[in-house]
């Protein structure tokens, strides 16, 4: 799950079970690829820019900008650093890569940074890899959320840090995919006896979004 405000903190890894609740949250998705001096991929650099309306509800959540000039002080700036740090254990982060075919593991998240800018939260943290992944295996990255309470969006293709010679690809996805097979699931969960819909939690997969393929190498452009 997906994380949701509540009255007393932001917390970014408690997302809301019911089904009504979809999606609450539209986010821009930056992403780059960190490669090590052995030229293997270590790590991706994820940034998440919520859209105006949540960025309002976290930064009055936090108490933060009384005088809504948009302007964080810097005790503010300070106070606002790790309100979504704070992940279940197990949470995937809504980040997604396959090489080969095979789910690449990642580990927890580090270096996470806020920052309130042009009426929007941006925040950032690092994901590293559990094992870094062979540079020269084909990669697939997404980045998205199966239960649809976060509607995200890629909007550019990953930088890389660490090589000069990956090809990096960015498929649109497809807008209306989303919404559609979350209202066909949660039809198919409903037509079952003594369900209702504050019990449903729905799982799309990666329904709609964004496909980033990644080459470096030799077999890059291949």
């Amino acid at each position: 799950m997906l994380p949701r405000l509540t009255l007393a903190a932001t917390c970014l890894c408690l997302w809301p079970l019911g089904a009504t609740a979809h999606p609450h949250v539209y986010m821009d998705a930056r992403l780059g690829l960190v490669y090590d001096a052995q030229g293997r991929l270590a790590a991706v650099d994820v940034e998440w820019a919520y859209d105006e309306l949540y960025s309002l509800l976290i930064v009055s959540d936090l108490g933060l900008d009384p005088d809504g000039d948009g302007a964080l002080t810097a005790q503010e700036h300070a106070a606002l650093q790790g309100f979504d740090a704070d992940w279940e254990p197990g949470f995937d982060g809504r980040l997604f890569l396959q090489a080969a075919g095979q789910r690449v593991a990642l580990a927890g998240p580090e270096d996470f940074k806020a920052e309130y800018r042009d009426g929007r939260v941006v925040s950032r943290h690092r994901r590293p890899l559990a094992q870094p992944q062979d540079g020269a295996t084909p990669l697939v990255v997404q980045a998205y959320d199966p239960e649809f309470y976060v509607d995200f969006t890629v909007p550019e293709a990953p930088g890389v840090t660490g090589r000069g010679d990956c090809t990096v690809a960015l498929e649109p996805g497809d807008p209306a995919a989303a919404p559609d097979a979350y209202r066909r699931a949660l039809n198919a969960a409903l037509a079952q006896p003594g369900m209702e819909e504050e019990m449903v939690i729905v799982d799309i997969g990666a329904a709609g979004a964004e496909v980033i393929r990644v080459q470096c190498g030799e077999g890059r452009g291949s």
